[in-house]
């Protein structure tokens, strides 16, 4: 589906250098200036659809994070958050009540202004779509604009990532009431609408949406930021990895911001024309087991597994440059460097002396992810060489997250990599540690654990709420139901000659496009 939104003309240059390069003509040295203001980067599919406030998952993020901007944000390669659309703000000592001050000057795509009305019919928007990013506000009571610059919004309760809530990628963003007003469709908030364009003040906005073929994204010409190099972002969607290798290699891309191989990562960052970058991410490698299997039901079993699982050689095996063994239980920046440590003594013995018995060993790994894969495949190798009879096999994406209603179906270990939806703790262990949270595959219980997590969240002073975080994390550990194993990059492969990299590590598979700079 084309929209209404023309590309802007340097893009349009871009778009024609693109096809003359292609066809092997000479460049100008005008057309080479034009097309360094367009960035090709694939999408490895459709992405849902991409209302702000339903939108909640990575393919499909860098359309979000470009087009929309919430309140707050972390600083680049940072878990410190850092203010957005609000200067600076102000939280009262019961932890109940947040007073924003907003940043002046600030227009939607559309012209219309920013202010502390848009802020509440933004939050209020987030609400009412009931999507699962919603969760985020459900503790919100009452919001108040005293002034175009003053944002009021008070709690029902203390809720210690409220913060983090406000920096997420998936938390609230600012969308244009003028543009919802004008596109609704009866009562859907205009989501039919936002399904296919954007309306809020980043740097880009969405010009065109093909579905199975491609995405592009335009300077915002009304962004209040300064003006990007990159004036054009277009996102052909490819689905295969091997295709999207060999489109970098030959220039028809000019980044692929995840998904590659490891040995294709190799190749590239040896290549005479392209390099690999790692940016620091919130990602965890780990096996998640089952606590109802028939092998590892017991901690005892279970203490087995995880010291035969060497962290180090499994990395440098599995991901190579594009992770570190992991040393502490949350991605680290999510609490302080030792609070929680996660180091296994490598004795394969353990789960030798388990395996002399025999015993059989279901393995899953999502499907298409070939690094998850491998790390399934190395698994097997070594519950087979303890003597058990270990089987591996993928899940697609909607029976992965179908098996919480589907607990017949786990397999007893699970390869897995995960990211929180911000960088505090709360946000990762109530996703997929939490009883019965919502991608606690396995269905591990921790009550002890979860207990410890909602005293944290509902604990007003910061230091006390980081130390009850503290003993809930080393719970969720010595249950030993979550093996980590891994620190993940964001690993993104480009064409040399850019510059300017920017990223925050609660987001995956994305980059900063407006401080981008490219030399041709």
């Amino acid at each position: 589906m084309k929209l209404t939104s023309g590309i802007a003309p340097l893009a349009i240059v871009a778009l024609l250098f693109a096809g003359t390069a292609c066809s092997g003509k000479t460049n100008s040295p005008s057309t080479n200036a034009a097309a360094a203001s367009t960035v090709r980067t694939p999408l490895m599919s459709d992405p849902p659809p991409l209302d702000p406030d339903t939108f909640y998952q990575p393919e499909g993020l860098l359309i979000m994070t470009s087009a929309y901007q919430g309140l707050l944000q972390y600083a680049p390669s940072s878990t410190t958050i850092a203010p957005l659309l609000a200067t600076k703000w102000d939280v009262s000592p019961d932890g109940l009540t947040y007073t924003f001050t907003l940043r002046d000057g600030v227009k939607f795509a559309d012209g219309t202004p920013f202010d502390s009305a848009a802020a509440k019919a933004s939050f209020q928007r987030r609400t009412d779509m009931a999507g699962g990013p919603a969760y985020m506000l459900a503790d919100v009571k009452d919001m108040q604009t005293p002034d175009p610059h003053t944002f009021v919004v008070t709690l029902t309760k203390p809720v210690a990532p409220f913060l983090d809530y406000l920096a997420s990628p998936y938390g609230p963003l600012m969308t244009s009431p003028t543009a919802v007003a004008q596109h609704a469709s009866g009562n859907d908030h205009a989501s039919a609408w936002l399904a296919s364009h954007t309306a809020g003040t980043g740097p880009y906005e969405l010009t065109e949406a093909v579905p199975a073929s491609h995405y592009t994204m335009a300077a915002n010409k009304n962004y209040w930021g300064p003006a990007p190099q990159i004036t054009s972002v277009e996102m052909p969607v490819v689905t295969a990895s091997a295709v999207q290798r060999l489109q970098l290699g030959n220039g028809e891309l000019d980044m692929v911001l995840h998904g590659l191989s490891k040995g294709d990562y190799e190749a590239l960052a040896t290549g005479a024309d392209t390099e690999v970058l790692q940016q620091k991410a919130l990602i965890k490698a780990m096996i998640m087991v089952n606590p109802t299997s028939a092998v590892f039901s017991s901690k005892d079993a279970r203490a087995a597994l995880s010291a035969a699982l060497d962290q180090k050689a499994l990395t440098t095996q599995v991901f190579g440059a594009q992770g570190t063994p992991s040393t502490q239980f949350y991605p680290a920046g999510m609490l302080p460097d030792g609070a929680v440590p996660d180091t296994h003594t490598y004795d394969p013995s353990k789960l030798a002396a388990i395996g002399r018995s025999g015993g059989e060993v279901s393995i899953g790994y999502p499907s298409g992810d070939s690094a998850l894969q491998d790390l399934a495949n190395q698994t097997q190798v070594i519950l087979q060489a303890a003597g058990f009879k270990a089987t591996i096999h993928d899940f697609p994406s909607a029976q992965l997250f179908a098996l919480p209603q589907n607990p017949d179906q786990r397999p007893d270990l699970f390869a897995e990599s995960w990211n929180p939806d911000a960088a505090h703790p709360d946000t990762f262990s109530r996703i997929y540690q939490y009883t019965n949270a919502p991608v606690n595959i396995q269905g591990c219980s921790v009550p002890e654990a979860d207990k410890l997590l909602d005293a944290g969240s509902a604990e007003p002073d910061p230091t006390k709420s980081q130390a009850l975080y503290v003993e809930a994390a080393k719970a969720y550990r010595n249950s030993l139901c979550w093996i980590n194993l891994s620190d993940l990059y964001n690993t993104v492969a480009a064409r040399k000659g850019y510059s300017g990299w920017q990223s925050q590590p609660a987001w995956m598979w994305d980059t900063d496009f407006s401080t981008l700079k490219h030399q041709g």
